[in-house]
Order: structure tokens, then C-alpha cells, then sequence
């Protein structure tokens, strides 16, 4: 079990499983170090404390540039604050001025984005270098005036066209950057310029954009944070899999075509084991039947209409518990059905996946209370299975043989059964690329 040990995530927790981790927010005084304030606090560990350096990317997902931010933005509420904004600004001004004194380096860009405020006074020239990218607003004439006697005067200029007043549309030859939201159409554009695209979160929305563009947002840092139509669309088929008819199913694909490539291709896996590949998910349905497409729905909600890495751990995670429940089963281990085991298997990482608790998931997916008991953390055989096929993720000697001896199953048959479930479990990959 040792193998398979590297593939798992510490973090993986869930299905009732309690490993004691609870995690306490820092107080301000341990943040700022007042406990201590008799040692000097080095610039450069300000500069970590405040200033975060945002990943942008292109289209192959490598990373080509940065954006300079600061650390805990300021709330909906307080961004009306014109004090509050004004103070945010010139405490990332100020690290900015001690990165350039300091010598930045790096040989990837770094965008900024300035208030209009800031691109009319003389700060830009007096912390200008060469690997740094001004990205300002772009609504009145004496903003363009004064962007194009910076640009100039040698400094690189990208506007912000999301930025641009109602009916506004300036002439874009003459810049190398233009920056848009993803929402944004492209206007005839200086095929020249280098396209910026922010709030970037489903693959879909790359083809509208030219390929050599830069891109920004969790599709590509994977952030845990999803928006509420993701959210919801995966929360629906889980519940559509639990309670409801294959027809309602079938329905679901046709109202949500996103989602079905990602069916079809699991269904068309080892997870899926059709005999002959589906085309569709109306094909796969019919040929899977109601157990297998329950399944299959299952790790299509966990995996998402664009996968993470951290979905694909999840997926991977949930379908190799799953497959090692069933096994323990059948060789001997006390519990209702291996056919339930399977299924808290898979449902045991959607709480992580999708941030609810086990009481909201058993309410909003009516579990069977087999399944419920048994992802709630119950004393039952099922939630000794699930916390058995934990210790083996952990490879957790000590709780391996203690839940082993409690279900009167084998080491050895343990050992073999969780390699076997693992292998299966990496056989899925393909499907979520």
C-alpha cells in the first residue's frame, strides 16, 4: 500500500471520517507579530505579508505573466469607500516602489492597475522599469492624452477596455495590451496587441478569444471557490441521480450539454464498463442501466463540466474508496449490501467537493439511511469500511489493524484489495482530462 500512498491527498477527509484537524484562524497580533514587536520586521516580509502575485496564463495553461495585488481585497460593501480605495492603492504604490528599489527581477511581466488619480500625477515615471505593465482605465480624453505620453516616454500601457464608457470605443492600434473581461466581445482589435482576458472559469470560454491571449481566473488556479452555476448544476445531478428516472436524466443532458461530453467519456471508461463505447449520453443511459448510470452521474458531479486538479483527485479518490468497499464485502466484511458500500464510497468526498455539510447533503439527496448513518459518522460496518479504506490512504498501520480486525477481514486481503482499487482508480484519468 505503500505505492499508492503518493496518490492520495492528506487532505481528503469526509463520509463521517474524523482526523482531528480543525484549523484556528490567526489573530491579528500573531499576524503582525506585536507578541514579538522588539525585532525589526524586514521590508521584504511586509512585502509577503501584503502583496500577493496573481497567475496569468496562456492558452496551453502555462503561466506567462503576474498581476500585483494586495492580500484581503476589500469587501462589496467597502469598495464605495473612495478613503478606503485611495488607501488600498497606495499601500500596493508603496510595495511596488520597494520591489523596483529592491531590484525586481523575474523574467515574466508584472501588471499593475492604477486609478486615474495615480496615471495623472508622476508616480508612474518615478517607479517605471522595464518589466512592469500599467494597466489603467480608459474613459475621458485626458486619460488617453496622458497614456500615450507615458507610453512615449518608454513605459508599457495596457488598457483596461472594460473600463470604457458607454459607446466609447478608442483606437487600439497604437497599444501593445489590451485588457477585457471574459464576458466582453472583442471589437477589430491591433492584431499585434497582446489580449488580456480576466475571469476566466470555464474552458468553453478560451474560443473566443485569440490563442496567443493571456488569461486569468480559477479555470486555471483551480480555486476551491466555484460559481453558483457550476454549483448548482452539479448539486442537481447528484440529486437527479439519487431520486429520479433515467428519462429525467436523459432530460437533464439535453438542457445541460456541457455536462454530457464529461458523462459519455466516463461512461465510456473503466468506471462505465460498456461492452462497446456509447456516442451519446441517451446512448450510454440506455446501455448502462440505472445502478451503473447512478454511478456514473456521481463521478461526472464530483469531476465538473472542467476539471482541477484538485476535482480530479476527488473523482479519482471517491471511485477507488468505492471499488475498495464493494471488495472488502465480498470477502467477508459485515455490512447491508455491497452495492450501498459502493455508493457511500463514491459520495464520500462530495462534501469536500462541494463545501456542504452531511446533513445538507443527506437532506437535499434523500440518502438511504444506510448511507446516511454511514457518511454522518455513525458506528455502523459501512463507516468502519470507509474510515478502513482512509487508514489505507494514510497507510495508517496502527488503524489498519485495528478496523481490519473489527470487520474480520485479512491484512493481506486488505492489501490486495486496495492496490486493486487504486490501479482502477488511476484508469480513470483519461475520461477527466
Amino acid at each position: 500500500m505503500q505505492e499508492s500512498k503518493q496518490t492520495q491527498h492528506a487532505d481528503i477527509t469526509g463520509g463521517g471520517i474524523n482526523t482531528g484537524e480543525t484549523r484556528q484562524q490567526e489573530v491579528v497580533t500573531q499576524v503582525l507579530d506585536i507578541e514579538s514587536i522588539s525585532a525589526p520586521i524586514r521590508e521584504d516580509e511586509l512585502r509577503a505579508r501584503f502583496l500577493s502575485f496573481e497567475p496569468l496564463f496562456n492558452a496551453d495553461y502555462q503561466l506567462v505573466a503576474h498581476e500585483l495585488i494586495l492580500k484581503g481585497r476589500m469587501m462589496a460593501d467597502e469598495q464605495n469607500s473612495k478613503e478606503l480605495a485611495q488607501m488600498d492603492e497606495d499601500m500596493l504604490l508603496t510595495g511596488l516602489f520597494s520591489l523596483v528599489q529592491d531590484g525586481l527581477t523575474g523574467e515574466r511581466p508584472l501588471l499593475v492597475r492604477i486609478s486615474a488619480g495615480v496615471l495623472l500625477s508622476d508616480i508612474p515615471e518615478q517607479i517605471n522599469h522595464p518589466g512592469l505593465i500599467w494597466v489603467i482605465p480608459v474613459h475621458g480624453s485626458a486619460l488617453f492624452e496622458r497614456a500615450q505620453k507615458l507610453q512615449q516616454a518608454g513605459l508599457n500601457i495596457c488598457l483596461d477596455m472594460h473600463s470604457l464608457s458607454a459607446g466609447v470605443l478608442p483606437q487600439t492600434a497604437d497599444w501593445p495590451y489590451l485588457q477585457f473581461d471574459v464576458n466582453n466581445e472583442l471589437p477589430p482589435v491591433n492584431t499585434a496587441a497582446k489580449i488580456i482576458v480576466e475571469n476566466v472559469c470555464y474552458a468553453d470560454m478560451l474560443a473566443h478569444w485569440p490563442r496567443e491571449s493571456w488569461f486569468k481566473g480559477s479555470l486555471f488556479t483551480g480555486e476551491t471557490v466555484q460559481s453558483d452555476r457550476e454549483f448548482e448544476l452539479r448539486l442537481e445531478l447528484l440529486a437527479i441521480a439519487m431520486r429520479h428516472p433515467l428519462e429525467t436524466l436523459m432530460h437533464f443532458f439535453k438542457l445541460n450539454p456541457l455536462m454530457e461530453p464529461r458523462f459519455v467519456n466516463i461512461a465510456n471508461s473503466f468506471a462505465g464498463g460498456l461492452s462497446r463505447p456509447a456516442d451519446s449520453a441517451a446512448h450510454a443511459l440506455i446501455m448502462l442501466g440505472q445502478q451503473r448510470t447512478q454511478r456514473t452521474a456521481i463521478l461526472v458531479a464530483l469531476a465538473g463540466t472542467v476539471t482541477t486538479e484538485a476535482s480530479r483527485l476527488y473523482t479519482k479518490t471517491a471511485l477507488t474508496r468505492a471499488l475498495f468497499m464493494g471488495k472488502t464485502i465480498r470477502l467477508g466484511a459485515p455490512a447491508e449490501s455491497a452495492a450501498l458500500a459502493f455508493q457511500i464510497g463514491l459520495l464520500s468526498t462530495v462534501p469536500h467537493v462541494l463545501a456542504l455539510s452531511t446533513r445538507e447533503l443527506v437532506r437535499r439527496l434523500g440518502l438511504d439511511p444506510v448511507v446516511a448513518r454511514a457518511l454522518g459518522g455513525w458506528a455502523t460496518p459501512e463507516n468502519k469500511l470507509l474510515k478502513l479504506a482512509h487508514a489505507c490512504e494514510e497507510n495508517d498501520t496502527e488503524l489498519l489493524l485495528l478496523y481490519s480486525r473489527e470487520l474480520n477481514i485479512d491484512m493481506n486481503d486488505v492489501s490486495a484489495a486496495y492496490l486493486e482499487a487504486v490501479v482502477a482508480g488511476e484508469a480513470l484519468e483519461p475520461a477527466l482530462a
